[in-house]
């Protein structure tokens, strides 16, 4: 398959999460398949361009790329050319130099527009993703409502996205709650209004310091009491969801391979209006062909489900 013809793919899926509704589109939607960067990668790990395309060799096709930035910080050459150049579709997460109050405010609403003006404008935009390390609930979503308005009315075309850190939202923790409280421990708190958000993030972690909180070996992300609590607060808004940090730690030797969870999970993403996949390659999260064949394979098949 092309690398243009693989690029429309994408392209349409990201026009299709701005259009509307979930009910609209097929009961099995089209996947959107990437892997997701970090500041600190180096290549080989997918922080440049270069990595992500290292990764490619890897991963199969991948058509997504997530990048990372600090306050105020315009979409780098890089990221651009690689969307441009090479199909590797621009999801940038960014900060602003505003407190969230001064964000709702309005007080950096050129620094948003300059962010959005410099996006393909098929590209996909976040506002302090997994924000809830830094502030409450309800500080959130007035941020994000006014960035949204910014950011759409500078450029219509972009997919704007929040995304939440649903691996922290353990049942039984102690920054959890359900009692009507309000404010920061309650999801319903957090959750952006579907008029200001064009889908929905949900990212996932399986890591061996959270052992008895979240499943000991891999399986569906279905089966996950993390996962499920956030679907259920969100899929019935009406908005495509994503998962763009997901990572299945292969911290125990003897452990399984990752491959029949990531399996497992594709049947379950795409039968619950998830577009758009990005695994973490980095740490123990890596999917390594050398270490994990199986997994890498899994991932393999799950980027090749993306083409029709």
């Amino acid at each position: 398959m092309t690398r243009a013809l693989y690029r429309s793919l994408v392209v349409a899926v990201a026009v299709t999460l701005v259009a509307g509704p979930a009910p609209a589109r097929a009961a099995v939607p089209t996947l959107a398949v990437g892997a997701t960067t970090s500041a600190a990668d180096t290549v080989g790990s997918g922080n440049t361009c270069a990595g992500f395309l290292d990764e490619r060799t890897h991963l199969g096709d991948l058509g997504i790329r997530r990048v990372f930035a600090s306050a105020g910080q315009l979409p780098p050459a890089d990221a651009l050319n690689c969307h441009d150049d090479h199909g590797a579709v621009l999801w940038f997460s960014f900060k602003t130099s505003c407190a969230p109050a001064g964000v709702a405010a309005g007080w950096c609403d050129s620094e948003i527009q300059n962010i959005a003006l410099a996006m393909p404008a098929d590209g996909y935009l976040t506002y302090q993703h997994e924000p809830e390390n830094d502030m409450t609930g309800v500080q959130f979503v007035a941020a994000f409502q006014r960035v949204y308005t910014v950011a759409k009315a500078a450029n219509p075309g972009l997919t704007v996205v929040p995304i939440y850190m649903s691996y922290q939202w353990r049942p039984g923790s102690s920054k959890v709650t359900d009692n009507g409280t309000g404010g920061n421990h309650e999801i319903q708190d957090w959750i952006v209004p579907p008029a200001y958000a064009d889908a929905y993030g949900l990212d996932l972690y399986w890591q061996a310091g959270t052992r008895g909180s979240e499943p000991d070996d891999p399986v569906s992300i279905g089966l996950d009491p993390r996962m499920t609590r956030w679907y259920n607060a969100v899929a019935g808004l009406g908005r495509p969801l994503t998962l763009p940090e997901w990572g299945i730690d292969d911290d125990q030797g003897v452990r399984a391979s990752r491959g029949p969870a990531i399996r497992a999970s594709r049947t379950w993403l795409t039968s619950h209006n998830f577009h758009v996949v990005s695994y973490w390659q980095l740490d123990n999260w890596y999917l390594d062909a050398a270490t994990d064949p199986d997994g890498v394979a899994a991932y393999q098949e799950l980027v090749a489900a993306a083409v029709p």
